[in-house]
C-alpha cells in the first residue's frame, strides 16, 4: 500500500497569495491588466492568466500602456526608477509588492551609503535581487555561495569599509546560516539581516524532513522558479528517487515507480497553484490504487529483497524483545529491540500492530522465512546527512555522551558517533568520565564522509549557546525596564544582581537617596530585588542597574507626610559647630540651629545634645528647592517663670519708667503754656 504525503507548506506563500487576489478583484472588475513580468514562476498559472487577457510587459513598455490600464507589480519587487516613476503618476498602478521585499528595500536604504559595501546573499539576476540593489545609495556585491562572500568581505575590511549583509527572500536557509554565522563571529561591529521569508525557511526544512524519510518525492513547480530549484536541491541530497514535475501530465513516465514505493512525499514550491498540487496527489493516489495484475501479484508474492535494501511494512505483533513486521513477501521482517533506535532508549509502547513503520534490511534466513531489520541504522543515515549539514552551518546539535576514551568522550548525536577531544570538553582527565550519560550541545568542527570520522566540540558549543542566548536577552532589553532579580554579591561600591543568563550590577550611588551609605546595610547574597535598566552595552556585555525610584525618594516621602508647623520625633545624627542634623525620615535630615536648641543661644551643641538623642522637634520651614528643613526644640519649650528677685527689679523698672513718664508729661504742659502765653501777648500788641 502506497502511502502519500503532501507537505503541510505546499503551495502559494501569503506574498504570493495576496497578489493573486489582489489581480483578480482587478480582473472582476473588468480593468485591463499589465503585469511587470510574469505575475508567478510558473508556466501553467501564467498561460491561464494570459488566456484570460493579463498582459505580460517590461518595465522599458510602462509609457505605452493605455491610460485606461492598470500597471501591477507581482511580488518581486521592481527597481527603485519604476516606483519613483508610477508614483509621479504617470500610470495607474497597483503594488503587490512582498512585504518581505518591501522591508529589505528599507534597509538597505537605510543602512547603505557611499562609504558602505551591501552584501546581497541571492542569486545576481533575480528581478527581486535586481530591485534590492537598485535600494543602495553605495557599493553592492552578489553572492550565492558563503566562502565566497566572507573572502570578499575580509578584503573590504582590510581597505576600512564598513559592511552590512541581506538575503534574498528565497535564498538556500543552510547555505544563509553558513554565511551568517561566520559573518557574526568574525564582523561584531557590522550589521547582518536575516531577510529570508519565514515561509520559504519552514518549506525548506520540512523539504529535509520529507525526503529524509519518503522512498520517492515528487517536487512540483516551474523550472524557472528560484525557490522550488532549492527544493528539489534539498529533495535530492536525500532521496535518489526525486523527481521535478510542473503538472500532472508529467507524471505519465512514472506509473511503475508510484506503485513500487511505499512512500511517497509530495513538496511544491510557493509560486505552484493549490489546483496544481491537488491535480498530482489525485493521480499519483489514483495510479498506486489500480488493482494489480495477476502478473504484477504473483511478481510480488516471489518479490525478493536485498541486504541494504529500505522496506516499508505494516507492524504484525509487539514484544519486549522485538517487533514482527509484514513486508509483503515470502519473508516476515524481525525488528530486534537493540535495532529500533539510534539513540538507544526505546519505548515499546509507543509501537502498535497495523502501524506503517520504516526499515533497512540488514541479514536473510531463508530457512526460517525471516529478514533481520534495522530501523537505527535507517535512522543514524538520515542523521548523517544531518550531521554533514550541521557541518556546512555551524548549527549546534545535541547528543549524549556514550563512553570517555583515551583523549575525549564520544558522544551520541541520534545514533551518529562524534568524538570530542578532552581539550574541547572543557573537562580534563578524570573529569571526563564525570559526563557519561549527560546531555551535551555539540558543535561539528571537522567531518570526513569517507572515513565516517566527525569531530565535535563541546566548548564551543555551549559558548555559541551562550552567545546567542545573550544576544536574545540583550535584544530584548529597554532602556527603564523592570527586571526581577536575585542578589549574587555585594561590594563596597556596589552590588551585583543575577537577572537571567547574566548579572548586572547596581553601583551604589543608584542604591540610597541622600548620603551615602555601605551596599551591605541594604543588601545581602540571596535577596530578591525588583531593578530597572539603565544601561546595557551589548559589545562590552555590561549591563547597569538602578534601585531607587521616585515612589522610594525620601524627599517625597517627607513631602507627602510633613508640613511645617508639625511636630515630628527625630534621631540627631551628627552634631556641628553651628548646629545639629536630625533624622526626620531616613534619607531627610533637618537643621536644629544653635538658636533654636535652647531658650537662650547654644555655642557649643554638644554641651546639650549627642548623637542618637531622640526627641520632638517643631519643623518651622521647609525649602524645596535645596532640600532644606529647619527644625527647632525652642519653639516647643514652655516660657521660663520668674524668680522674686526679678519680678522686684521687673516693678522698679516700671516705677521708674512710669516716673520718667510724669516728669515727661509735666513738661510738655508746662512748654505748653508757655506757648499760650506767648500768643495772648503777641494778639495784644496788635490791637
Amino acid at each position: 500500500m502506497t502511502e502519500i504525503i503532501v507537505a503541510k507548506n505546499a503551495g502559494f506563500c501569503p506574498g504570493v497569495k495576496r497578489a493573486v487576489e489582489m489581480l483578480e478583484k482587478e480582473l472582476s472588475e473588468g480593468r485591463d491588466v499589465y503585469c511587470l513580468g510574469e505575475l508567478i514562476h510558473n508556466k501553467t498559472f501564467n498561460d491561464d492568466l494570459k488566456r484570460r487577457g493579463v498582459k505580460f510587459i517590461t518595465s522599458s513598455e510602462i509609457d505605452s500602456v493605455p491610460e485606461n490600464g492598470v500597471i501591477f507589480i507581482r511580488t518581486h519587487g521592481e527597481q527603485k526608477d519604476v516606483y519613483e516613476k508610477l508614483a509621479r503618476g504617470v500610470r495607474s498602478y497597483i503594488d503587490a509588492t512582498c512585504p518581505y521585499v518591501s522591508r529589505i528595500h528599507k534597509i538597505v536604504s537605510e543602512e547603505s551609503s557611499d562609504k558602505s559595501v551591501c552584501i546581497i546573499m541571492g542569486d545576481e539576476n533575480h528581478p527581486e535581487v535586481l530591485g534590492i540593489k537598485s535600494f543602495v545609495k553605495g557599493e553592492c556585491r552578489v553572492f550565492a555561495e558563503a566562502d565566497k562572500a566572507l573572502a570578499f568581505i575580509a578584503q573590504a575590511k582590510n581597505d576600512g569599509k564598513n559592511v552590512f549583509s541581506v538575503s534574498q527572500t528565497t535564498f538556500n536557509t543552510s547555505v544563509w546560516k553558513l554565511f551568517a554565522n561566520n559573518f557574526k563571529t568574525l564582523y561584531t561591529n557590522d550589521k547582518i539581516s536575516d531577510t529570508i521569508c519565514s515561509v520559504t525557511e519552514i518549506r525548506q526544512k520540512e523539504a529535509l524532513e520529507l525526503s529524509s524519510m519518503a522512498d520517492m518525492v515528487a517536487v512540483v513547480g516551474s523550472r524557472g522558479s528560484s525557490n522550488t530549484e532549492k527544493l528539489y536541491k534539498i529533495a535530492t541530497e536525500h532521496c535518489n528517487n526525486t523527481i521535478f514535475i510542473e503538472n500532472a501530465k508529467d507524471l505519465i513516465p512514472f506509473p511503475g515507480d508510484i506503485k513500487k514505493y511505499g512512500k511517497i512525499a509530495i513538496i511544491a514550491g510557493a509560486s505552484t497553484p493549490g489546483v496544481i498540487i491537488q491535480e498530482v496527489n489525485t493521480t499519483m493516489t489514483e495510479t498506486a490504487n489500480q488493482e494489480l495484475s495477476f502478473a504484477e501479484l504473483l511478481d510480488q508474492s516471489f518479490k525478493t529483497l536485498n541486504t541494504g535494501e529500505r522496506v516499508t511494512g505494516t507492524i504484525l505483533a509487539v514484544t519486549p524483545a522485538e517487533i514482527k513486521v509484514d513486508l509483503g513477501t515470502k519473508h516476515t521482517g524481525i525488528l530486534p529491540y537493540d535495532e529500533i533506535s539510534a539513540d538507544g532508549d526505546v519505548d515499546m509502547s509507543t509501537f502498535h500492530v497495523g502501524d506503517p513503520i520504516d526499515a533497512v534490511c540488514i541479514k536473510f534466513s531463508d530457512t526460517e522465512g525471516t529478514v533481520m531489520l534495522s530501523k537505527r541504522r535507517l535512522d543514524e543515515a538520515k542523521n548523517a546527512g544531518k550531521v554533514a549539514e550541521a557541518y556546512e552551518t555551524g548549527e549546534i546539535l545535541h547528543g549524549v555522551v556514550k563512553d570517555a576514551v583515551k583523549g575525549g568522550v564520544i558522544v551520541n548525536v541520534g545514533g551518529v558517533r562524534v568524538f570530542v577531544p578532552a581539550g574541547q570538553c572543557g573537562r580534563m582527565g578524570a573529569e571526563l568520565e564525570s559526563l557519561k550519560n549527560e546531555k551535551v550541545p555539540v558543535k561539528v568542527i571537522d567531518y570526513n564522509a569517507a572515513r565516517k570520522r566527525v569531530v565535535g566540540s563541546i566548548r564551543s558549543a555551549k559558548k555559541a549557546e551562550r552567545k546567542q542566548i545573550l544576544d536574545d536577552f540583550y535584544s530584548t532589553l529597554e532602556i527603564g525596564k523592570k527586571i526581577k532579580g536575585t542578589v549574587r554579591s555585594v561590594t563596597s561600591y556596589g552590588a551585583f544582581v543575577n537577572i537571567g543568563p547574566t548579572d548586572g550590577m547596581i553601583h551604589v550611588s543608584e542604591m540610597f537617596w541622600g548620603r551615602p551609605r555601605n551596599p551591605a546595610e541594604l543588601f545581602k547574597p540571596g535577596d530578591a530585588v525588583e531593578v530597572f535598566v539603565k544601561e546595557a552595552d551589548r559589545e562590552k556585555e555590561r549591563i547597569s542597574l538602578g534601585y531607587k525610584t521616585e515612589e522610594s525618594n525620601p524627599w517625597k516621602i517627607f513631602n507627602d507626610t510633613y508640613k511645617v508647623d508639625d511636630i515630628v520625633n527625630v534621631t540627631i545624627v551628627s552634631i556641628m559647630p553651628f548646629g545639629a542634623f536630625a533624622e526626620i525620615v531616613p534619607g531627610v535630615d533637618g537643621l536644629i540651629h544653635c538658636s533654636q536648641i535652647g531658650r537662650k543661644f547654644v555655642p557649643n551643641p554638644a554641651s546639650v545634645l549627642k548623637v542618637g538623642d531622640r526627641m520632638d522637634v517643631k519643623i518651622t520651614a521647609i525649602d524645596d528647592d535645596k532640600t532644606r528643613v529647619s527644625l527647632s526644640i525652642k519653639a516647643l519649650l514652655e516660657p521660663e517663670e520668674a524668680s522674686d528677685e526679678d519680678i522686684a527689679k521687673a516693678n522698679a523698672a516700671a516705677d521708674d519708667r512710669n516716673a520718667a513718664d510724669d516728669r515727661n508729661a509735666a513738661d510738655d504742659r508746662n512748654v505748653a503754656d508757655d506757648r499760650n502765653a506767648a500768643d495772648n501777648e503777641a494778639e495784644d500788641t496788635q490791637v
